[in-house]
């Protein structure tokens, strides 16, 4: 079953489709700046590093093996029910819907549940190059006694190369004792630790409740994050907190933001607040998002140093009295909007080993 939950864009596009509309929003006569007041190949570093995190061979070896942890999802018809209940949580593909919907899901409140069947528990799953498949090994230990163990491997085209493993991924089932859905998820290559984190799901009195905490890590930085998501509709109107937090300890480099979201017959209004410290120097944005028309400000160490225009997908940069940022000034903006996007892809991947499962335990 193929899923796409969670794989929008929402407030922000992919990087390379708005280089040429800041270049374009950041030419001309430059507005003199004070020097040094930004040292944008430092903050550029930052966010390289995180976008290397990110990107690593390891995390997406992971990415092939996640949609495997779900083969204990049942037989075709449910897992059919589960396909139709996911499509309906990716409105127009926009990864903040899709997460708020997520969190709607769980509103009606459920109470500690065990989503790993009793028959699959210990158990290794490999794969199986010729049945195009995921399958028990009986003769494999050392996978986790509430969970499973999955064999993860480098990739062939579109699937794993079954001779060629990397480590595995063990899917551990907190539900039993906890008040809602809680799963932890360990990807280990070798002795080397890439994954560790928590997903909880609980809903009460019409607000749902996902969170999703750990961290994730190459060999040269640990990135640190906590998703907390909560939403639900009232009277009509759906509604959607999201807060969330990112850090690489190592480089003092540190992400907190904030996404509040409502949405009527169709039209959405959002607005997004962030505090990004660097070592040298810290940022403030606040921007709102009404029904795709961008307004709101940047400010660097408490001091105003940019304001946000135009539409959703295509911001425009400008100094606060209307002059023309650098190229790499107006670079090191659309990272910082980009960071919000990262935020949303992890959380779908995140949740990606284990959305149908959860789907399952509501609806059945």
């Amino acid at each position: 079953m193929t899923r796409h939950v969670m794989r929008g864009t929402g407030m922000v596009r992919r990087l390379p489709m708005v280089l040429l509309a800041i270049a374009a929003a950041c030419s001309g006569t430059t507005e003199p700046r004070t020097p040094g007041k930004l040292n944008t190949d430092a903050a550029l570093t930052d966010y390289s590093a995180m976008d290397g995190v990110l990107q690593s061979t390891a995390w997406k070896n992971f990415q092939m093996t996640a949609s495997g942890m779900t083969a204990m999802g049942g037989t075709s018809a449910t897992a059919s029910i589960a396909a139709g209940a996911l499509a309906k949580l990716a409105p127009a593909g926009d990864s903040r819907a899709a997460a708020t919907a997520m969190a709607s899901f769980v509103a009606t409140g459920t109470a500690g549940i065990q989503l790993i069947s009793a028959g699959n528990l210990g158990k290794t799953f490999i794969y199986d190059g010729l049945g195009h498949r995921w399958v028990v090994d009986s003769t494999r230990t050392g996978a986790p006694a509430n969970g499973v163990r999955f064999i993860t491997y480098e990739p062939n085209g579109v699937e794993p190369d079954a001779t060629k493993p990397t480590g595995y991924a063990d899917l551990i089932d907190l539900g039993a004792t906890s008040a809602g859905i809680a799963l932890r998820l360990v990807v280990v290559e070798g002795t080397f630790t890439v994954l560790d984190y928590h997903t909880t799901l609980e809903g009460a009195n019409g607000i749902g409740h996902v969170t999703v905490d750990g961290f994730l890590q190459n060999r040269n930085d640990k990135l640190e994050f906590d998703v907390d998501i909560k939403g639900g509709n009232t009277n009509g109107v759906d509604r959607g907190d999201i807060t969330f937090g990112l850090a690489i300890a190592s480089r003092a480099f540190h992400v907190e933001g904030h996404v509040h979201s409502e949405k009527s017959n169709g039209a959405e209004h959002s607005t997004v607040d962030l505090s990004v410290k660097h070592s040298f120097a810290s940022f403030g944005v606040q921007v709102a998002n009404d029904l795709g028309a961008l307004s709101g400000v940047v400010k660097l160490n408490d001091a105003p140093f940019a304001t946000v225009s135009g539409r959703d997908g295509a911001p425009v940069f400008k100094t606060p009295s209307g002059g023309d940022l650098s190229v790499a000034e107006g670079l090191v903006l659309w990272k910082i909007f980009d960071v919000t996007k990262d935020v949303f892809d992890l959380f779908g991947h995140l949740i990606d080993p284990i959305d149908d499962l959860i789907i399952l335990a509501f609806i059945l």
